[in-house]
């Protein structure tokens, strides 16, 4: 080999030295860019399993609601509309007197009716001491089917709002009942308790006199008049 020769084979040699020592430096930059990508994964994946938090939450304390339906009285036994009945209801000669001691009644016959004679009947609303739990409006309708010979007038306790051909629609005047009543309440229906008989009766069949209570709530209501004709208790009779 000669000179010449051997100047190349060292320049090969060096240059393959050097491809050697540039892959041999490249693979190492590859391992490293290799690792530190490998690196740079595992520190992606740590950060992202580091990131992920449940949502934060309270829980306040429970509100329940509950609804019952109310009411304007505490029991209806104690509202009532009665009359006292007849000391003496046999009598023949139409003179009639109220029994006070007695336990009031419902319906009461007077069976001896004599012209010029007026007859004493106290039909009276009654609201017992505590007995209102709700205001309310309180209202009568008289169905008055008597014969022309007998009249009444109507205590001035009470206000007419409605009629038809027999019913009269009558409210108390004083408005609206309010709730906690701490005393028994009364209203008498008829003037001076009596029903008036004329002189001269041309009829045998004198007919009949009948009475009905009614209480309405107060609540969601502007007055009386609005609150009976929601109601609607007695059809055909509105109030105004």
């Amino acid at each position: 080999m000669n000179a010449d020769s051997a100047h190349w084979t060292l320049l090969r040699h060096g240059e393959f030295g050097n491809q050697n020592l540039c892959k041999g430096g490249n693979t190492k930059k590859m391992k490293k860019k290799t690792l530190t990508i490998a690196i740079a994964l595992v520190l992606v994946v740590a950060l992202a399993v580091g990131a992920t938090w449940a949502y934060l939450t309270a829980q306040s304390g429970p509100v329940t609601n509950t609804f019952t339906v109310g009411k304007i009285l505490d029991n209806a036994d104690n509202f009532a509309l009665n009359e006292h009945p007849l000391k003496n209801a046999n009598t023949t000669d139409g003179v009639y007197q109220l029994d006070m001691n007695a336990t009031p009644v419902q319906a009461v016959t007077y069976s001896a009716v004599m012209p010029g004679v007026d007859l004493p009947k106290d039909p009276t609303v009654t609201i017992k001491a505590n007995a209102l739990k709700g205001d309310a409006y309180l209202f009568v309708v008289v169905d008055n089917q008597l014969a022309s010979e007998l009249t009444f007038d109507v205590n001035s306790a009470w206000t007419k709002i409605g009629e038809d051909s027999t019913k009269a629609l009558y409210t108390i005047a004083a408005g609206k009942l309010t709730a906690g009543n701490t005393t028994d309440l009364a209203w008498h229906i008829l003037d001076n308790d009596t029903v008036k008989v004329a002189d001269k009766i041309t009829s045998a069949d004198l007919g009949t006199l009948t009475f009905n209570a009614y209480l309405v709530q107060a609540g969601g209501f502007e007055n009386a008049v609005a609150a009976w004709n929601t109601a609607n208790l007695v059809p055909g009779l509105t109030a105004a």
